[in-house]
């Protein structure tokens, strides 16, 4: 049964998520220094998104609050990592799961590395919450925060791990999702779209990334960013809407 809704993204305005969204295919690179083998990055072929796309990222009634896609501004309480981590705090998860920081050059067109190894995955899901495929539309979001100085691009796949879980494993049900699923689904010559959404520095995002294969990118930047990011179990709305 195909996705209905893949990735749902909260907005007020279409144009303002026209305005800072592209979409484009993958690619994969095989024995490239600094890369897994296999690994997906986004082909480069950035298009503008049509008029009618908007609508058909929109959230609808059956779409849980961990399963939505957001994008905020920094309130101007928020001056410093401190400030930050105490707001982190008190948006209703009690025990929010920080993650490692980064800092990232400008001109990547994928950031996140495994810590163990160092070589970058491309786009991937998180799966350090280890959920069956069952559990996993309810998993933590993750919130990641563009501490500058330059600008970055949130990379979303638009198609669903459980959507390329159902097309390459016979016992789906019970099966805990990886990356690797997203890399057999490709290999079966299914294609994909990737979103690339603009991040201005003070401006974050919050999205289900053990669901919806991500990376973020700092391609066609002239600055570094860094980020600070957490996974927790938050409400939507929790922070005022940037589109």
């Amino acid at each position: 049964m195909p996705d209905l809704h893949p990735a749902a993204i909260a907005f007020r305005d279409p144009a303002a998520l026209l305005d800072r969204c592209e979409i484009g295919g993958v690619r994969r690179v095989y024995g490239e220094p600094g890369y897994e083998s296999g690994a997906v990055l986004p082909a480069g072929d950035w298009s503008p998104l049509s008029d009618d796309l908007p609508a058909r990222y929109a959230p609808n009634i059956f779409t849980r609050d961990s399963g939505l896609v957001e994008f905020f501004r920094l309130p101007s309480t928020v001056t410093d990592l401190q400030s930050l981590t105490a707001l982190v705090g008190e948006l209703g998860d009690p025990f929010p799961v920080p993650l490692a920081a980064t800092d990232d050059p400008p001109g990547e067109p994928v950031t996140h590395r495994l810590p163990e190894s160092g070589l970058r995955p491309g786009l991937h899901i998180d799966n350090r919450q280890n959920l069956s495929y069952a559990d996993c539309d309810g998993a933590r979001r993750r919130l990641c925060v563009n501490l500058g100085p330059g600008g970055r691009h949130l990379l979303l796949v638009t198609t669903t791990i459980k959507s390329a879980c159902r097309a390459v494993r016979d016992r789906y049900e019970t099966h805990h999702p990886h990356t690797e699923d997203f890399w057999r689904f490709l290999g079966d010559r299914k294609r994909v779209s990737v979103l690339r959404i603009r991040i201005d520095p003070g401006e974050g995002w919050l999205a289900p990334t053990a669901l919806l294969p991500y990376d973020e990118s700092t391609e066609d930047e002239e600055l570094p960013s860094a980020t600070a990011s957490w996974l927790g179990h938050w409400e939507r709305g929790c922070f005022g809407p940037l589109i």
